[in-house]
């Protein structure tokens, strides 16, 4: 059977002559430049947070893009630890889906997880996430003098000290400090460095990196800091926040907006602290009460409201542990009714409060600038407020509070890869740790960035309805599953493009295709698509038209799947591939079209047509190519306003100026990563 290719059905052949039909055949290929296998969770250099008994639970997501006979996931000590290797063999569903879940416990350190496929034909692909530690978790909390300045004498730490470089808030034209309430954006760790963020509103390490290495050579254990101090911020504005109410900026004259600072204490504990675990909050507070002559009942109510509505509002019952806290370069000695107030919050019965340091001898009297400072030939202070913090910190006291760990996992599963705004399509999840259809989930659109676009979806039962919003800008985006009441962030899909140019979903996650002894072998890991009713592998060798080899029946519409095909035809021309999708309703669509090279193809960044007849032009560009900008200029070196879209076709840029250019010579410069090229482009 054969069927013609019209430009209604299949947007690739909207070529007006076979020479550049068949350039654009030999570009469209899938390599195995690609990972075979990926891990989406955990990420590299995250820490989870140990129970008393010094154990954790690594809970993995990941991907298989091709059949495999077997895959095992192992999890092994690094960096001289003498803890167990651990390792599991996924089942036979979970292969065949594409989808692979597992959960791991393991003892206090550094691990290396490796991700190992083995196929029929003896090939072995590997993956792995290098460093992924189980230790302890800190989220800090406060004013300015735990939140941190820039150029005060902060310090690197070592590799065992982690965060995550980033902000969350700005500074108005008002000169108020904004944060939004909303989903806070994935997070990526790496070991902290001086001039670092400290994700959500940390301004530099300050002396959370000093304090992380002392912990780490004293417990022997991987340390993880977020900060979502404040500055300026005294215990009536954290109260306010916390009954729901914007808290004034005495400072400034205006209140903060999304009732911060309160609210970034509460997201960091929904949407990081969920999934990593937290030992404590650590609270470094009271010298702005202190200045404006707070009294202790003021201070011990507003303190406790803090505290018991973050633990109501966030559904964990946060351990704090307390600094005394109140002397300052304007009040040199301790102010006595704030240090008698945060002794009271310390002893309440039952309360999960506990003592941290007296930050009041440290560095006094303080510089004149109002907060510790490394100075130069001179004190140490940010080095003695570590300290201070680490006399504390002890492995008893440790071992007394009980941390807060995740009690389940959420496990993201595959999306097709191009979608269109206001298209719809469904998407699978595991729960780790839970029975399925126990947690109500919200599915949450991420940027490229990794920062909340959109809710896109919310229910309890799998697969889980996703609907992309129509006003959604072009772009490359990725899916969280985050669970509710209380909230725990899952793991976070592999990226998928949303294009107001794309008219159909393309299902189809990933391609494969490689050539083994003349003889191509397919294989396509397909999103999950309800009522499907058979699938056909077509193949084009003669530019002309497509043909049915193969007919694959749908094993479950409700989850993912990987097909596989091998077309033993001896052709020597480069051939291309297909996916047409029937379904039960009698609609039929087709995915993308693939190519394998076997004879000849244009060379990278090279344009084709050349001359140019239709007022537009392509060139190839590999994966492995990072495009940064293309410019279009005239003999006279004037530049011409053009579109590059990576969107038309799989593995080609279209280039098509936004107005019509005269008969001429042009010159056409490339610029990417590694550098510049430049070539002429002549227009008839």
């Amino acid at each position: 059977m054969t069927e013609s290719v019209s430009y209604h059905n299949q947007p690739f052949f909207y070529f007006y002559q076979k020479l550049v039909f068949l350039f654009l055949i030999l570009s469209l290929s899938y390599t195995d430049i690609y990972a075979q296998l990926i891990i989406t969770s955990p990420v590299n250099n995250q820490v989870l947070q140990r129970d008393k008994s010094g154990f954790a639970n690594v809970a993995v997501t990941s991907y298989a893009y091709v059949p495999y006979e077997s895959i095992e996931l192992k999890l092994a000590p690094v960096q001289g630890d003498e803890n167990e290797i651990k390792s599991f063999s996924f089942p036979k569903d979970q292969i065949k889906q594409g989808f692979l879940t597992a959960t791991f416990e393991a003892k206090t350190g550094w691990y290396e997880l490796q991700l190992t496929g083995y196929s029929t034909n003896g090939q072995v692909d590997v993956s792995a996430i290098t460093r992924v530690g189980i230790g302890e978790v800190f989220l800090v909390a406060g004013n300015s003098n735990a939140m941190g300045l820039p150029d005060l004498g902060s310090k690197n730490s070592s590799d065992q000290v982690i965060s995550f470089n980033a902000i969350n808030k700005f500074l108005n034209t008002d000169n108020i400090t904004v944060a939004p309430d909303e989903p806070m954006q994935a997070p990526q760790f790496a070991p902290i460095k001086a001039k670092d963020y400290i994700f959500p509103s940390g301004e530099t390490s300050w002396y959370w990196a000093e304090l992380g290495d002392m912990l780490n050579k004293k417990l022997n254990t991987p340390v993880l800091f977020l900060n979502s101090a404040w500055a300026a911020a005294n215990s009536e504005n954290y109260r306010d926040g916390a009954l729901g109410k914007d808290a004034f900026n005495v400072y400034v004259g205006k209140p903060w907006p999304n009732r911060q600072p309160y609210t970034n204490i509460i997201n960091t504990v929904r949407y990081l602290n969920s999934s990593l675990g937290l030992r404590a909050i650590l609270w470094s507070h009271g010298e702005n009460d202190a200045q404006q002559g707070v009294t202790e009942d003021n201070y011990f109510s507003n303190i406790q409201t803090l505290i018991t509505n973050s633990r109501r509002d966030s559904g964990k019952d946060i351990p704090w542990i307390i600094a005394r806290n109140s002397a300052s370069s304007t009040l040199p000695k301790p102010y006595i009714p704030i240090i008698s107030a945060q002794n009271r919050l310390i002893a309440l019965s039952g309360f999960n409060t506990y003592a941290g340091p007296n930050l009041d001898t440290v560095q006094m009297p303080r510089p004149e600038q109002g907060h510790f400072e490394n100075i130069a030939g001179g004190v140490q202070g940010l080095t003695l407020a570590a300290s201070a913090w680490n006399r504390v910190l002890t492995d008893s006291l440790l071992k007394e509070i009980p941390p807060l760990q995740p009690d389940y996992a959420i496990h993201t599963g595959i999306t097709p890869s191009k979608v269109f705004p206001g298209a719809s399509f469904v998407l699978p999840f595991n729960f780790s740790g839970l029975p399925a259809n126990t947690v109500s989930l919200q599915a949450e659109l991420l940027d490229s960035a990794g920062r909340f676009t959109a809710i896109v979806g919310a229910g309890n039962q799998a697969p889980l309805k996703i609907q992309i919003p129509q006003d959604i800008k072009n772009g490359q985006y990725r899916i969280r599953l985050t669970g509710l009441n209380p909230i725990l962030t899952g793991s976070i899909s592999d990226p998928f493009s949303i294009s107001s140019t794309y008219t159909t979903i393309d299902f189809i996650n990933r391609l494969t295709a490689k050539t083994v002894d003349n003889k191509i072998e397919l294989a396509w890991l397909i999103a999950a698509i309800p009522d499907l009713k058979q699938i056909v592998v077509q193949v084009n060798n003669d530019g002309e038209s497509f043909s049915d080899i193969k007919m694959l029946d749908p094993v479950n519409g409700s989850d993912s799947q990987i097909y596989s095909y091998t077309d033993e035809n001896d052709i020597k021309t480069s051939s291309f591939y297909r996916l047409k999708f029937e379904y039960k309703n009698g609609v039929t669509g087709y995915s993308s079209v693939y190519s394998i090279f076997r004879e000849g193809s244009p060379a990278n960044l090279i344009v084709f047509p050349n001359p140019v007849t239709k007022q537009f032009f392509y060139f190839r560009a590999d994966n492995n190519i990072k495009l940064i900008k293309c410019a279009l200029y005239d003999a006279r070196g004037i530049e011409h306003p053009i579109h590059a879209s990576a969107n038309e076709i799989v593995g080609l840029i279209k280039v098509e100026p936004l107005n019509a250019l005269p008969s001429g010579n042009y010159y056409l410069k490339v610029i990417t990563e590694t550098g510049v090229t430049g070539q002429t482009v002549l227009f008839y």
